[in-house]
């Protein structure tokens, strides 16, 4: 097989469709299998190796879909796409997306998602014929007997981390837990909430810069380099996520891989993931908090006092944080390995190209 993988271009982007590339090139690397990344802003990717590809596997199918949608026809090859999320939950929404949308899905062969309530939510957008296949996203394993030590990441003794992994765009509704977590800063004082200055939306993070100036319990920092973000996740009291929409988010993961309570919007992509603790007694993994659909488009409306009152009994309990958060990593080291997706997506290149 003769792989070709294309990414969305850009540095700072579509850190989920890079990771999930990463992670299969260096699994397939072990096969007989030769494969190529290239970004959509690489014009000419079939002439970086002699011999042509078997198959193109486009990851985001807004922002790399059409363009390998335009090569796989070109080349008369079958193309395989996967969704990550926010192409379907937000770029669906879009009405010049939408249509470009429809016609990369349904010219695929095959589209990809980490859990089933994505693939019908894009059928019953789109009404594609479409095969969808499910392959759960792979956690590449952490050495849980290296410590780095907090002050490496700049956190002091004694401060409690409340953790929020994503980028500074609206989906992320930064603002709202910073607005939210600030009722109860006086109550604990040894909080922190942790921001990562990822900039994917430029205006938005403009406003978050603002939000932080005045508040010292807002730690704003440069995420760690890939191999350290285990170790990083390993200091969060508690991880959170408040966001409007999410789709496979891998900091998600490494998190509940960590062994840290997460406490998260009830929204697709969260509630795949997570079993909740309050509604499944001594079987959750995780906490989920009340949202119902927003006035329009992706939006929600989000429960700010049942997400404050969640928080503050994970602050009061955290021995009852750590015993769910023990039963996550156990949970994502059985059900979320790298051999299992790449064994799900050799199936799906075989079954293709015979």
């Amino acid at each position: 097989m003769n792989i070709y993988f294309g990414v969305p271009s850009g540095d700072t982007n579509n850190i989920e469709e890079k990771e999930i590339s990463k992670r299969l090139i260096g699994s397939l690397a072990t096969l007989p299998c030769h494969t190529r990344e290239f970004t959509t802003d690489d014009p000419y990717p079939f002439d970086a190796i002699k011999g042509t590809p078997s198959l193109i596997h486009a990851f985001h199918a807004a922002k790399s879909g059409l363009p390998c949608h335009k090569l796989a026809e070109k080349a008369r090859l079958p193309l395989v796409v996967t969704c990550t999320g926010l192409d379907a939950y937000i770029d669906m929404y879009n009405s010049v997306l939408c249509p470009q949308l429809q016609e990369v899905l349904e010219f695929a062969r095959k589209v990809i998602v980490p859990y089933p309530q994505m693939g019908k939510f894009i059928k019953s957008r789109l009404m594609i014929n479409t095969e969808i296949e499910v392959i759960s996203p792979g956690v590449t394993p952490f050495n849980a007997e290296i410590m780095v030590p907090r002050e490496h990441f700049g956190f002091a003794e004694g401060e409690r981390l409340i953790m929020l992994e994503g980028g500074l765009l609206p989906a992320k509704n930064v603002i709202f837990a910073i607005h939210y977590i600030e009722k109860i800063i006086n109550d604990y004082p040894e909080v922190r909430l942790v921001l990562f200055d990822t900039p994917f939306d430029t205006e938005y993070q403009k406003q978050v810069t603002l939000e932080t100036a005045n508040r010292p319990w807002i730690k704003l920092i440069s995420r760690p380099e890939e191999g350290l973000l285990p170790f990083l996740h390993r200091h969060a009291e508690i991880f959170i996520n408040v966001s409007h929409a999410e789709g496979y988010n891998p900091f998600l993961l490494s998190a509940l891989q960590t062994g840290r309570p997460v406490l998260a919007a009830d929204i697709y992509g969260n509630h795949a993931f997570i079993k909740n603790e309050e509604v499944f007694p001594d079987m959750g993994n995780g906490w989920l908090y009340f949202t119902s659909p927003g006035p329009g488009s992706f939006a929600r409306i989000h429960d700010g006092e049942d997400f404050i009152g969640k928080l503050r009994n994970l602050l009061d309990n955290p021995d009852k944080g750590v015993e769910v958060g023990q039963r996550a990593a156990r949970i994502i080291a059985h059900s979320h390995t790298p051999e299992k997706e790449l064994y799900l997506h050799l199936q799906v290149y075989k079954a293709l190209l015979r």
